[in-house]
C-alpha cells in the first residue's frame, strides 16, 4: 500500500507521531468485523475525501448506511454543534443549532465524529474498544504507535482507543485538509484577473440573483478564511431515496427540525458527486438546477420525505435561465484546491502548499474539545511527560 509522505522521519515531534500515526489508521483496512474496510473505504482523496456512490457498503456486505459520505477536506475546521444567536437581515433576533460533524450534527466536534464510523453497524462494525485495541495492537504500526504513547497506556484498552482517536484528529488537522488554494482564495486574497468572465459572472449570480452566499457566504465567520458554509440546518426538500431520515430532528427531539440537515462546505464541491445528504442528485449541474426549479417543475423532483419542514422560502423558483445555471456551475469548479488536482499514483494523499500554516501553529484555533471529557483525558492532549517540549 503506498502512503503519501506526510512527515519527516527523522526525529519526529509528538505531533508529527501523532499525525503518522493517524494517517495508518486512516488506511487500514484490518480495523473492521469483518476485515476489509477502512476509513478510506468511504473517503477517497481523489474526491475530496468523500465516496463517488450515493451510500456507503459496509464491511458486512449486506448492509450500508442511508447517507452519503461527506467530504473530510477542511472537516476539522467546522464549528461545534451549538444552539445559537443569529440576526436576519431585517434585525430580528433568531435562535439556531449550527455546526457539528456528520449531516444531522450529532457529533459535537470531529473527536466525537472520527469514534462513531468503529463502532455503527452499517461501516466498520466493531463491538467495542477492546476489539478496536486488539486490532491495533497486531497492526504493522504498532511497534511505532506502542513506542508514541508508552507500555502502560498501549496495554490499557481504553487509553490504546483514545489515543486513537487523538492520532485521527492531528491527521485531520495536519495542513494537506486545509490548503485554501482554490482559485476562489486568489480573487479573495487580491487578485482580481483570477475569475475569467463566466466564472465572474457565476460569481454575481452566487452573492446576488441565486443567493448562494445566503448559506454559503464568501466571508470569513468560524476560521480565518472562507469555509463556504454558515453550518446551518434547512429541510431543502430534496428527492426522497429509501426510508425517510429524519435527520436533525431525529435527535434535537423537535417535529420543526424533522428533516433537516446541516450546510455543508462548497469548498472542492466539484469532485464530490453525488450530492445531498442521501446522494440524491447525480451532478452539480442539477443540484443548481433542483434549487432552480424544485416548485415549478414538480415532475421531474420527485416526492420528499418531510414537505411540512421544507424551505419554501429561499430556494425553489430561482428564476435562474440554463446560461446561468451554467455560469454558477463555472464559478463553483473555482472551488477546488490545486493540491487534490495534483494527485498521483506515487501518493494516496495531496500534499499541502508551501505556506499552509502548521498544526502547532493553529492548536488554539482548532474547535475541538470534547476530548477533555474523555476518562482518559490527563489535563492536555500532550502527555504529561512532555509539557516541557
Amino acid at each position: 500500500m503506498h502512503c503519501g509522505q506526510l512527515i519527516a522521519e527523522q526525529n519526529p515531534t509528538k505531533l508529527e507521531r501523532s499525525v503518522r500515526i493517524g494517517q495508518n489508521i486512516f488506511l487500514d483496512t484490518n480495523l473492521s468485523e469483518p476485515r476489509g474496510q477502512g476509513c478510506i473505504s468511504c473517503h477517497r482523496p481523489e474526491h475530496a475525501f468523500a465516496d463517488p456512490r450515493p451510500a456507503s457498503s459496509g464491511a458486512v456486505q449486506t448492509r450500508k448506511g442511508n447517507r452519503n459520505s461527506p467530504s473530510l477536506m477542511y472537516a476539522a475546521l467546522v464549528p461545534p454543534f451549538a444552539f445559537d444567536e443569529f440576526f436576519t437581515p431585517d434585525g430580528e433576533e433568531v435562535y439556531a443549532y449550527e455546526g457539528g460533524l456528520f449531516w444531522d450534527g450529532r457529533s459535537r466536534d470531529i473527536f466525537e465524529q472520527v469514534q462513531q464510523p468503529f463502532y455503527d453497524s452499517n461501516e466498520m462494525n466493531l463491538k467495542d474498544e477492546s476489539q478496536l485495541a486488539a486490532r491495533i495492537r497486531t497492526s504493522a504500526y504498532a511497534k511505532e504507535f506502542r513506542d508514541w504513547i508508552g507500555d502502560s497506556r498501549w496495554k490499557n484498552d481504553k487509553e490504546l482507543a483514545y489515543h486513537s482517536y487523538l492520532a485521527l484528529v492531528d491527521f485531520l488537522q495536519s495542513p494537506m485538509f486545509r490548503p485554501f488554494d482554490a482559485k476562489i482564495d486568489d480573487f479573495l486574497d487580491g487578485q482580481p484577473n483570477a475569475l475569467n468572465e463566466i466564472e465572474s459572472r457565476g460569481l454575481a449570480l452566487y452573492t446576488g440573483k441565486a443567493n448562494c452566499s445566503g448559506c454559503h457566504p464568501l466571508n470569513s465567520n468560524h476560521w480565518e478564511q472562507p469555509l463556504l458554509s454558515d453550518f446551518g440546518y434547512d429541510n431543502l426538500g430534496v428527492p426522497s431515496v429509501g426510508t425517510a431520515d429524519p435527520g436533525l430532528g431525529n435527535h434535537t427531539g423537535n417535529p420543526g427540525e424533522v428533516g433537516q440537515f446541516r450546510s455543508p462546505s462548497l469548498r472542492n464541491v466539484a469532485l464530490t458527486a453525488p450530492y445531498m445528504h442521501n446522494g440524491s442528485i447525480k451532478s452539480l449541474r442539477e443540484v443548481v438546477d433542483f434549487y432552480n426549479t424544485r416548485d415549478t417543475n414538480r415532475k421531474r423532483w420527485t416526492k420528499t420525505d418531510f414537505p411540512k419542514t421544507v424551505n419554501r422560502d429561499d430556494l425553489g423558483d430561482l428564476k435562474l435561465s440554463d446560461s446561468e445555471i451554467d455560469e454558477i456551475v463555472a464559478f463553483l469548479h473555482c472551488f477546488t484546491d490545486r493540491n487534490l488536482k495534483q494527485i498521483n499514483k506515487k501518493s494516496v494523499f495531496p500534499e499541502a502548499p508551501p505556506g499552509t500554516p502548521t498544526s502547532e501553529s493553529k492548536k488554539l484555533f482548532f474547535p475541538v474539545w470534547t476530548h477533555r471529557l474523555h476518562p482518559c483525558y490527563q489535563g492536555s492532549t500532550i502527555f504529561p511527560e512532555d509539557k516541557t517540549e
